[in-house]
């Protein structure tokens, strides 16, 4: 299932889809116990819409990665990879402050 959200508010950013990795990562971090796909989609899918799009890493994330750009909420951070079209971002992974 591809998991993915529609931005229209961003110049650079017009979809943001969810790596299976990530996906995994927010399912675990996030404590979704619900089996299946559609419990962990639609928080992802919300998620994803509530984000900040900044091309500036949170200050509580510690990488020496280069990331172009991030989707950030208060407790969460997407490192997002340019996808294959222009405007597509895929969110590699998902980090929790205060949990690696």
């Amino acid at each position: 299932m591809r998991i993915q959200v529609q931005r229209l508010d961003h110049p650079e950013v017009r979809v943001v889809i969810a790596s299976d990795h990530c996906v995994q990562r927010f399912r675990r971090r996030r404590r979704i116990r619900t089996p299946g796909i559609e419990a962990v989609a639609s928080e992802l899918r919300q998620a994803f819409e509530d984000a900040e799009l900044s091309t500036l890493a949170p200050a509580w994330v510690l990488t020496n990665r280069p990331t172009q750009m991030w989707a950030l909420l208060a407790d969460l951070a997407f490192p997002l990879a340019a996808g294959t079209s222009e405007g597509e971002w895929l969110a590699t992974t998902c980090l929790v402050r205060g949990r690696y």
